[in-house]
């Protein structure tokens, strides 16, 4: 699993699922704290980085263990 800084660094600090800014001085236990949400790994398999996303704690707790499905904007 990468080092939650990085993951923030490269996402610019904003949550995957959500589109809003990400406190990187916010608790991790905090439900707007940081926490990275890992996808696509195989079980018994570590994640590889581009599979690894920024999002809040909440917003990754309430996604659960699914591939969410993010609706587009009805404008783009």
């Amino acid at each position: 699993m990468s080092d939650l800084n990085d993951v923030g660094d490269r996402d610019g600090w904003r949550c995957w699922l959500c589109d809003e800014p990400v406190d990187p001085e916010a608790s991790v236990n905090a439900d707007r704290g940081p926490s990275v949400d890992s996808w696509g790994a195989t079980k018994g398999k570590r994640p590889v980085a581009s599979a690894e996303r920024l999002a809040h704690r909440a917003c990754n707790t309430r996604k659960g263990k699914v591939q969410p499905v993010v609706p587009w904007a009805p404008q783009l």
